[in-house]
């Protein structure tokens, strides 16, 4: 286990993991997964999976295990493990409340598997995912082959346009599978449109208010600067309003609109990579548990924000045509009878769905630039209004992040998205 002095480079509630974690557990998981009912363990230690800021929706853990099996030593097997939360406070909260998990394996055992099976039948080998090694619904946990040992690492930084691009194509590739597969849904038994948003809903949205309660910080601070004064107001009056919007922003568009699967939390952290230097070699996506189904628009936003660094936000027309050729393209490939959207469609629903925009770019990107370690992490943990103020106003009032709202801002004022 961690010891004190490890402490700070982890979550808090993943110091100890839950007591059903155990040597027991993992033969019976390791047992099933090598069918080999004389498998036995001869070591066993669980760690923390992840650093502070990776990750919200769940507490992970990393098992390392050497067994027997079959006559051969595995010297040294490393699984990820996500469960529940054992700590009181909003996390578990949520957790208790939002159906992740279900969600979470639904697409590792049914979804995923059906996109595998589409693509290799037209000859693409690609892994969207890690290996799922086992499930279960109570108490809940979900464990993963640990790719790091092929491999793959986290990316600390927003990635250029040309790392952003290669992403985006495979982002394509997912949203066409998702809309090939509805469209034949009665070959198939998967009701995707049922997936509907988990995230932000009416259930949750009251103790969301942490995840974009800045906006009211932010425009306290905003009266100081020069020049802004039209804009303040603008915002002062989209506060009221800003719940709803969001709320109408998790669903999906109306037919004859344009709708897919999408990941729904699409961000840095939420994917894992093998570089060759600078460059991204393959790339990975984790964290199926907030996928809904709604217009593409919504993982696109993230690409912008939480993804790709202001190249890529300032070649936004270029990063849209580029998925739109990747969408249609692959949707021929599969033999998809129905048309994708036209790009003007696409922009047309970037509009529409500005909101989330303003949700991406004002509240979540001010906190994702700022180094985990300079966070008070524990704040998200406690959503008191004093708490909210204190994280917010340490974000807000970082000149770093001050330089990039600015322009976010403008641009966003420019559009007509904060009217």
């Amino acid at each position: 286990m961690a010891t004190d002095s490890e402490a700070p480079k982890y979550n808090k509630d993943e110091l100890t993991p839950p007591d059903f974690l155990n040597e027991e557990y993992f033969r019976k998981v390791l047992q099933k997964d090598e069918n080999d009912e004389a498998l036995t363990i001869t070591d066993f230690k669980m760690i923390p999976g992840t650093k502070p800021g990776d990750h919200f929706a769940s507490i992970m853990f990393k098992a390392i295990i050497s067994y027997t099996t079959k006559g051969r030593k595995v010297l040294e097997r490393s699984l990820v493990v996500k469960t529940m939360p054992i700590e009181d406070g909003l996390k578990k909260d949520l957790l208790n409340e939002m159906p992740i998990f279900e969600r979470e394996i639904k697409m590792y055992t049914k979804v995923l598997p059906e996109m595998k099976r589409i693509m290799e039948s037209i000859g693409d080998f690609e892994n969207i995912a890690p290996r799922l090694i086992y499930h279960n619904a109570e108490p809940p946990v979900v464990i993963f082959e640990d790719i790091s040992k092929a491999g793959f690492s986290m990316h600390a930084d927003l990635f250029n346009f040309e790392n952003t691009v290669k992403i985006l194509k495979k982002l394509a590739k997912f949203h066409a599978l998702s809309f090939y597969i509805n469209d034949n849904k009665y070959s198939n038994n998967l009701n995707l449109p049922e997936c509907t948003g988990i995230f932000l809903n009416e259930k949750s949205i009251g103790k969301l208010q942490v995840f974009f309660a800045g906006l009211g910080v932010l425009k306290n601070i905003m009266k100081e600067w020069p020049g802004y004064e039209e804009i303040v107001e603008k915002i002062d009056k989209l506060i009221p309003k800003f719940t709803q919007k969001l709320l109408d922003v998790y669903k999906p568009t109306p037919e004859p609109g344009f709708n897919v699967l999408c990941h729904g939390d699409f961000h840095l952290r939420n994917m894992m990579f093998k570089m060759n230097g600078q460059d991204i070699n393959e790339t990975t996506f984790l964290d199926f548990q907030l996928c809904f189904w709604a217009p593409p628009a919504i993982d696109l936003f993230y690409v912008l924000y939480l993804l790709g660094n202001v190249e890529v936000r300032d070649r936004q027309n270029e990063v849209l045509m580029i998925y739109h050729t990747e969408l249609t393209d692959y949707l021929s490939r599969l033999g998809c009878l129905r048309q994708g959207p036209s790009l003007l469609d696409l922009n047309i629903d970037m509009l529409k769905l500005g909101n989330m925009e303003i949700l991406l770019g004002m509240c979540f990107l001010p906190a994702f630039c700022l180094d985990p370690a300079d966070m008070d992490l524990e704040a998200l943990g406690d959503p008191s209004a004093e708490s909210i103020d204190t994280y917010y106003n340490m974000v807000y009032k970082n000149p770093k992040i001050v330089e990039i709202l600015k322009k976010i801002i403008n641009s966003l004022a420019l559009k007509g998205m904060l009217d």
